[in-house]
């Protein structure tokens, strides 16, 4: 399990950077797009904007993880599915505010 491990922070290392730039590039441009006017659109823009910010934490916290060099251990794992639950419910949450 320890090589898969190893193996699978070096994957998300190398996979992180293209994710993170395009999540920050898309958020800078919904965020500068027109905001509605309407009550309701301005509440479910700035929810998106909210929820885009978390996933790019989410990224930056998956990063902190891919970083260490700890193999095995039982913490960073449990880490780590903390955070694939979070990115599933922000996720979700997105998915039912659009």
């Amino acid at each position: 399990m320890a090589k898969d491990m190893a193996g699978l922070r070096t994957q998300v290392l190398a996979m992180l950077p293209g994710l993170m730039g395009k999540a920050m590039t898309s958020y800078r441009r919904f965020a500068a797009a027109q905001q509605p006017k309407d009550p309701k659109g301005f509440a479910t823009h700035h929810a998106a904007c909210r929820a885009a910010l978390a996933h790019m934490e989410l990224l930056i916290r998956l990063a902190r993880w891919a970083e260490t060099n700890e193999v095995g251990n039982e913490e960073s794992n449990e880490d780590v599915a903390k955070l694939i639950a979070e990115a599933r419910a922000a996720m979700a949450e997105m998915t039912e505010e659009a």
